[in-house]
């Protein structure tokens, strides 16, 4: 293993992607831990495709914003090409969903600041291309934040989603990182179409219903399948799966995954909104109240009691009295 590159320290090694080996190290000169990317040779191995990552790597660069991932720099060690960004600690959207659904309040939260992240990345005119569960980080103070931005073109993700658009055969579409794509895919991005800043929108209004739900709205056996129904299937209201839902979260989903890009929000800014709207809604419902919950005494039935007691004492005095008699 890689112990040194550049100014950094390898601590160890937290995985692989599209991009190449990536690891946890530390920044010697800034005393900050990062998440260190070792490009691929192969992946730039020409002069084009190295002068494009690199230009993608600084618009990235450029952002700041809370809800996503910051990318420090792009550097070159002895002619190996390395990307340092923030390290994110905390667990996947994907582990915290776990295939149930989770909280609506925080599931809201969880979503509005996803697309305040997109709105900043669209207004410097990019898109990120592969919003699903796995490219969110839940930080341990259970904020939400968006990793790769402006990189998905070189993950395994976003060629996934490339080569899905271009597929003619279902073996083709068989591609394990495909079938874990598929279900975020926005029609456009399934019919191979040029997609914007909407896609993203359509992908995230995926993730608000899985998490809303603990399940994806399009659901088949293959990824042919899935993007068939995402490109012509129905969608079922999230109400209609989870009682506990208010009602107005069916509308705001319902726009999110519409079919036709013109008919979903204008903005990532506009759907933020929107998210706030419905988490207002939630905070006045407030939590409900426990089935076993024990109801306090209104002024009427105190009352009530001091009658009761009146004509207990009445009758105990009559007993006595009789008694005595």
């Amino acid at each position: 293993m890689l112990e040194t590159l550049g100014h950094y320290r390898i601590i160890e090694r937290i995985g692989a992607g599209g991009v190449g080996e990536l690891y946890r190290a530390r920044d010697t000169k800034h005393g900050r831990t990062v998440a260190l990317r070792v490009v691929r040779e192969d992946l730039v191995a020409d002069a084009q495709r190295h002068a494009r990552f690199l230009e993608d790597a600084r618009r990235t660069a450029a952002l700041s914003h809370p809800s996503i991932a910051t990318v420090f720099e792009t550097g070159d060690d002895q002619g190996r090409l390395f990307l340092a960004s923030e390290y994110v600690p905390g667990q996947t959207l994907r582990a915290a969903i776990g295939g149930h659904a989770i909280n609506p309040r925080r599931a809201v939260a969880f979503a509005a600041q996803i697309a305040d992240a997109l709105a900043e990345a669209h207004f410097a005119g990019i898109v990120h291309g592969d919003i699903r569960p796995d490219n969110v980080i839940v930080t341990p103070k259970g904020n939400a934040k968006v990793i790769d931005v402006g990189l998905a073109a070189w993950t395994l993700g976003g060629a996934a989603r490339a080569r899905a658009g271009r597929a003619t055969t279902t073996t083709a579409l068989q591609d394990g990182v495909i079938a874990r794509t598929a279900p975020y895919m926005s029609p456009e991005q399934a019919l191979g179409e040029t997609v914007d800043y909407r896609t993203d929108i359509f992908s995230l209004g995926v993730v608000l219903f899985e998490m809303l739900t603990g399940r994806v709205p399009f659901l088949a056996s293959a990824a042919t399948e899935i993007t068939e129904e995402a490109v012509h299937g129905p969608l079922v209201a999230p109400t209609t799966l989870n009682k506990s839902l208010p009602s107005e979260v069916d509308a705001v989903v319902e726009r999110m995954l519409a079919k036709n890009p013109s008919e979903r929000y204008e903005s990532a800014e506009t759907a933020a909104a929107a998210l706030r709207s419905i988490g207002a809604i939630l905070d006045a419902r407030g939590p409900a109240a426990p089935a076993t919950a024990v109801r306090a005494p209104t002024r009427s039935s105190g009352i009530g009691w001091i009658v009761a007691a009146v004509i207990l004492a009445a009758m105990a005095a009559l007993i006595w009295f009789a008694a005595r008699v």
